[in-house]
C-alpha cells in the first residue's frame, strides 16, 4: 500500500473579511492563505483554484461555501493510476485564534467533495472526515473544498489556518 501525505499550509483564503454581522463594528479581520504540497510516489495535487473567502457575503455571522454548489469552492486535480482508489483523510473542524492577541475566535468546518471529472455540482460530498473516490479512467480525480466559518465570536485582526488533507492508495 502506497501512501502519500499532502500538507496544505493555510488552506486558500487571500484578503479580508470586514463584517462580522454588526453594522456598528468596523471591525477587519484577515485570513491568509498558501497552499503547498510535498509529494511522493506516482501521485500528484495541483491547485486549480484557492478558495475564496474574501467575497462570499457574511450572513447573521456565518460565511459559508459549499463544496458542491459554490464558485467560490477551492479546487484540486490529482493524477494517479487510472481505475486506482484513493482514500482522503482530512480534519474537519478547527478553532482558529487571532493570531496577536488571541480574544478572537473562528470557528471553522471544512467539507470536500470529488468527481473523477471537472464537474463540481455533480461531485461526491466528504462531509465526515474521510471518504474513499476511484480515480477517473483519464488518471484525474478533482477535488473541491468548501468551509463553513462561525464568525460570532470573531474580533478584529488576522486568523492564521492550516488545513492538512492525507491520499493514500489503497
Amino acid at each position: 500500500m502506497r501512501r502519500l501525505y499532502i500538507l496544505f499550509l493555510v488552506f486558500g483564503c487571500f484578503g479580508s473579511v470586514a463584517s462580522f454581522g454588526q453594522s456598528s463594528n468596523s471591525g477587519f479581520a484577515s485570513l491568509s492563505v498558501r497552499a503547498t504540497a510535498t509529494v511522493t510516489d506516482n501521485l500528484n495535487m495541483l491547485t486549480i483554484r484557492n478558495i475564496d473567502l474574501v467575497n462570499p457575503p457574511v450572513m447573521n455571522g456565518a460565511l459559508v461555501v459549499s463544496p458542491i454548489t459554490s464558485e467560490f469552492a477551492g479546487m484540486f486535480k490529482i493524477n494517479g493510476s487510472p481505475g486506482a482508489r484513493v482514500r482522503i483523510t482530512y480534519l474537519q473542524n478547527e478553532l482558529i485564534r487571532e493570531a496577536s492577541d488571541g480574544i478572537g475566535v473562528v470557528s471553522a468546518q471544512y467539507i470536500l467533495s470529488a468527481a473523477f471529472n471537472d464537474l463540481q455540482l455533480q461531485s461526491a460530498l466528504l462531509d465526515v472526515g474521510e471518504g474513499v473516490f476511484p480515480i477517473g479512467p483519464d488518471g484525474e480525480l478533482y477535488v473541491w473544498l468548501g468551509a463553513n466559518l462561525d464568525l460570532t465570536q470573531a474580533t478584529p485582526g488576522v486568523y492564521l489556518s492550516e488545513f492538512i488533507i492525507e491520499l493514500e492508495y489503497i
